[in-house]
């Protein structure tokens, strides 16, 4: 993503190559396409692009528009929360079960 000095926001992609379905118990699968964690401190990647290991991974997923709205979200969101991140690794695992709502800590 590139924020401009016009506030125009793009996004794009230079890797379309990515797999649409992830192992939230394989971290390694992550960190090949979308870059190593820093110590999970961020992490935009739209929950509905994870599985667990018991659930059956659908071969024919795509990647939708609203996952990419997902992750431009959390970005502003940064920005408008001075740097700090909206959710780490552990926050977005909850989020996707429905164990957390970011909206009790903003």
């Amino acid at each position: 993503m590139l924020i401009t000095s016009y506030d125009w926001l793009y996004l794009a992609d230079i890797h379309p190559y990515k797999p649409v379905l992830l192992n939230d118990g394989n971290l390694q699968e992550y960190n090949t396409f979308f870059g190593y964690l820093d110590n999970n401190t961020r992490i935009y990647t739209a929950p509905e692009r994870w599985r667990s290991s018991n659930e059956v991974r659908d071969e024919n997923a795509k990647l939708s528009f609203e996952m990419d709205v997902f992750s431009v979200g959390c970005v502003i969101a940064e920005i408008m929360m001075d740097g700090l991140p909206l959710f780490d690794l552990a926050k977005l695992q909850q989020l996707r079960r429905n164990l957390y709502n970011p909206l009790d800590e903003l």
